[in-house]
């Protein structure tokens, strides 16, 4: 205890205004991110938390169980109260005096269980296989079903947790076998429930939606009982990590609703906990998260024990503290604090009182109270209950906000020394998930919460902190992947600052070497590459080149500009064909958001000619004008951007040098990253095009703000006009069945989709309009998977010639984006605001009147068709031409 009374001694001399008026940025980010991590754990998660935080059930002697089961009892009342170090030391004595081998098997699984819970993956994988060895000694029995369903489960929750999906799918589909063979139907629906994280986790999106919608299907049937609301709930949370928030919400009020029926206080609470949990996601409007808030309080109001009751009321508080509600909020934090000492000792108990003290955090850095020697006081208990317990996992997370403490208040050798402690307990229970918060934490404390390390060996060790929290992430953004989406990245806060940061400090020398402009290059890719499969909530695995590859070898008239924008400057970083990367910063004396916000609005305004060029002119400064010379220098003729935030909402075509606008001089693309798929030019004499229209969307209320597009069917018979094959579906006749069918039935290289459509921030948002109703991006996965199985090459090119971005948000870039990974083909064209359905049909006409041509890129086919428009004086406005990007391969 001498390490714990320093600890507290230091924390009471915390002086109030230091950390009330000397907190950082990073410091500020960073209790988010704690608090994202503890939500997660405690709150967020119950279905996963069920899955592992329950023991095999003791079955009778008669049955092949246990004969005493007084120590294995204890062990699981210890287990629930998150005891586990003592829990493995009974169930380790037990084991010591059994002779049944089922028996044995049964404690080998509970203690896997714990091990597990503890961090110790091997120790716990060795339990499993163990138990499984035994038991397939054992003759097969009816009787020991029980066991062999359990221990399937437990492997299969042990085998998620070491990332190997495709063993824990298949682990639980023995479980659920078992279980209905059991007729055991609470726990088979569990078994498939977690089926369907595995298949999330594998991005086999369609075939978890299919399970999901089966089990409703069996749900139904079944009578009201708890255990038919707790698997409503756990189904209602399985779709909300699908991404179905309708269907979500309406399974956890059926589970609500029956929990009332049946006037049980604690299902009661745990429904409203999780429809509060699906109300308040990150981004949500005020009044979700007054909903929100409404039903936190009526969880807690039904609990009847603090365990239920504490994970409301916190979520509840972390809410009035965002709403700004500070009275409620200052009369809640006491309530709590009272309710966690009523908790068993457990690590629930510690995560509730590290919960806290980060809300505490949080009010204090905009609100007088309360003061930090109470925060310091919560963790430094919450610190002496895990060391009694032993619990490494847990003693980890409270050194590392006690660490985070200590840096809100610039004791930096102090917050080091915690910060270090943290990050060791987390390594050697092979803990990433929590390791990458304590590196990131520590690159920060090296630099002393300044944008600029002072000292070149803290720079240096601050570098080495940021790769290792980078190359963590980097080994666990699958497993992030597959996290629940109300939390999942909550990722400008919990995930983007890191790749950031080391962005920044890789490139604040004012010439940074080759080495550092290629890593920062790298960092970037991964940050978009990210940001696109917490988008589409999958994996996008594919055969890329890179792009440096692709320009020096195939395309040496092609060069790539990377535009990074970092808290205090713009980098771009340049690479020419067969040349080393060059770079350059600038201090915009603007806000650059407030440039290209004013720049993208003004781009679709008739007549804003001067606007337009004005800031147009802006942006062309920033990112083209230092390296004019270069360019012509290396007689480049095709500009591929990776671009940045709010860069990606606007056309580059549209940039302006003064006299010219960029596609007069440049034809121009987008790309994700660095890689790109397999680049290949296309050839006019063999290319086929499937086209599909849509004249008037479908007559119901969803479709209202969708006007009729007169010419798409002037548009299509244009494209007819320049002699290539085409493929065409009209009107009724544009369904979802019939496109599919019409795709399959031959190798199309263009699919060309003259329709409505709205590329939205997320992905239930993204669709094209069909005759009989939406065709969404999640479709798209589904028509173009199958269409590709049964054809030897990909679409080369998806044309959505009349769809829109919602709101200019640059996260819809990833819709478009998400559009051309989902029908697997090599790049799309899209628009970026909503298009002029007359100046469509010349502009489509021109486009395939050169795409396919010799020596003519599909980029070089955008950009005359582009100046085409550009040259008639009805259509020379920004907002016909600039609009369209391509987005994926260029040749």
């Amino acid at each position: 205890y001498g390490v714990l009374a320093c600890l507290t001694t230091l924390l009471c001399i915390l002086v109030s205004p230091v950390v009330a008026s000397n907190v950082d940025t990073q410091g500020l980010t960073t209790s988010v991110v704690a608090s994202d991590f503890s939500r997660d754990l405690e709150n967020l998660s119950p279905r996963r938390r069920e899955a592992l935080t329950t023991p095999l059930s003791l079955v009778g002697k008669g049955a092949g169980g246990l004969g005493d089961p007084s120590p294995q009892q204890a062990a699981k009342n210890l287990y629930m109260n998150g005891r586990f170090t003592q829990a493995v030391k009974l169930l380790q004595q037990a084991y010591q005096t059994k002779s049944d081998p089922v028996e044995k098997a049964v404690i080998l699984s509970n203690l896997a269980l714990n091990f597990h819970q503890l961090g110790r993956i091997d120790e716990a994988t060795r339990a499993i296989e163990d138990a499984i060895a035994i038991l397939q000694k054992i003759p097969n029995s009816p009787q020991h079903l029980p066991v062999w369903a359990q221990v399937w489960d437990v492997k299969g929750n042990l085998e998620l947790a070491k990332g190997k999906a495709d063993v824990a799918l298949s682990s639980w589909e023995t479980a659920a076998s078992l279980y209905q063979q059991l007729k055991d139907s609470n726990r088979a629906t569990l078994a498939q429930i977690n089926q369907a994280q595995a298949l999330q986790s594998l991005g086999l999106y369609r075939r978890e939606i299919s399970l999901l919608q089966n089990l409703t299907t069996d749900l139904q049937k079944q009578p009201d009982t708890l255990a038919k609301a707790a698997s409503f709930r756990n189904l209602g949370e399985a779709l909300a990590l699908a991404g179905d928030v309708q269907e979500a919400e309406k399974h956890l009020q059926t589970s609500l609703e029956i929990a009332q029926k049946l006037q049980s206080p604690e299902a009661i609470a745990k429904a409203y906990l999780s429809l509060g949990n699906l109300a308040y996601i990150p981004g949500s409007s005020t009044k979700q998260k007054n909903t929100a808030l409404d039903h936190y309080a009526k969880a807690a109001v039904s609990s009847t024990t603090a365990t239920s009751k504490i994970p409301a009321q916190l979520n509840r508080l972390r809410l009035l503290i965002e709403l700004e509600q500070w009275p409620a909020a200052k009369a809640l934090y006491p309530e709590i604090q009272s309710q966690i000492a009523e908790l068993p000792l457990g690590r629930s108990a510690i995560y509730a009182q590290v919960n806290l003290a980060q809300r505490l955090l949080e009010m204090r850095q905009k609100f007088p109270e309360p003061n930090p020697e109470t925060i310091g006081k919560i963790l430094a208990v919450a610190l002496q209950q895990a060391q009694q317990l032993q619990d490494v996992r847990s003693e980890s997370f409270v050194l590392g906000n006690l660490g985070h403490l200590y840096e809100l208040s610039q004791q930096w050798s102090i917050a080091q020394d915690l910060t270090r402690q943290a990050l060791n307990l987390s390594q050697s229970i092979q803990a990433p998930d929590i390791a990458y918060r304590w590196h990131w934490q520590m690159g920060r404390i090296l630099c002393q919460g300044k944008p600029s390390c002072e000292q070149p060996g803290d720079i240096t060790e601050a570098i080495a902190a940021y790769q290792q929290a980078f190359n963590t992430l980097q080994n666990i953004r699958g497993d992030l992947i597959a996290t629940n989406k109300n939390v999942q990245f909550s990722f400008r806060e919990t995930v983007e600052p890191v790749y950031r940061r080391l962005v920044d400090l890789l490139l604040q020398s004012s010439t940074p070497s080759q080495v550092n402009l290629i890593q920062a290059r790298n960092v970037i890719e991964a940050l978009q590459v990210v940001k696109l499969q917490n988008y589409l909530q999958q994996a996008c695995e594919d055969t890329k080149l890179a792009l440096d590859k692709v320009i020096d070898s195939q395309d040496q008239t092609s060069a790539v500009i990377y535009a990074i924008i970092l808290d205090d400057r713009l980098e771009v970083i340049l690479k020419r064909p067969n040349k080393e990367l060059s770079h350059y910063a600038t201090s915009p004396q603007e806000k650059i958001e407030e440039v290209l916000s004013r720049l993208y609005e003004n781009l679709q305004e008739v007549g804003s000619y001067p606007e337009v060029q004005q800031d147009g002119q802006q942006v062309y400064k920033w990112l083209i004008q230092p390296i004019e010379k270069e360019l012509k220098e290396s007689k480049i003729k095709n500009l591929i951007f990776v671009l940045d935030g709010q860069f990606k909402k606007i056309p580059m075509a549209s940039l302006y040098d003064g006299q010219q606008y960029l596609v007069e001089k440049y034809s121009v693309s987008l790309a994700l990253g660095l890689q790109v798929r397999e680049p290949k030019p296309l050839n006019r004499e063999t290319m086929k095009v499937l086209a599909a229209s849509l004249t008037k969307p479908p007559d119901n209320q969803e479709f209202s703000g969708f006007s009729p597009l007169a010419n798409v069917s002037v548009e299509v018979e244009e494209i007819k006009k320049t002699g290539l094959a085409v493929n065409w579906i009209a009107d009724e006749k544009f369904t979802t069945k019939n496109f599919n069918q019409k795709l399959n039935s031959s190798n199309f290289e263009i699919v060309h989709l003259a329709t409505h459509g709205l590329f939205g921030a997320g992905r239930e948002n993204t669709f094209v309009v069909t005759a009989d109703g939406k065709l969404k991006i999640d479709d798209f996965d589904q028509l173009f998977t199958t269409q590709s199985e049964n054809r030897t090459h990909k679409i080369e090119l998806l044309l959505l010639s009349a769809c829109q971005t919602a709101t200019g948000n640059d996260q819809e870039v990833m819709g478009i984006a998400g559009t051309i990974v989902q029908a697997g083909a090599s790049s799309a064209i899209a628009s970026l605001w909503d298009l002029d359905d007359e100046a469509s049909v010349p502009f489509i006409k021109e486009f395939y009147q050169h795409l396919g041509k010799p020596n003519i890129s599909r980029a070089e086919a955008l950009r005359l068709a582009q100046q085409s428009l550009l040259k008639n004086p009805r259509y020379d406005h920004p907002r016909y031409w600039a609009p369209y990007v391509l987005v994926g391969s260029w040749l």
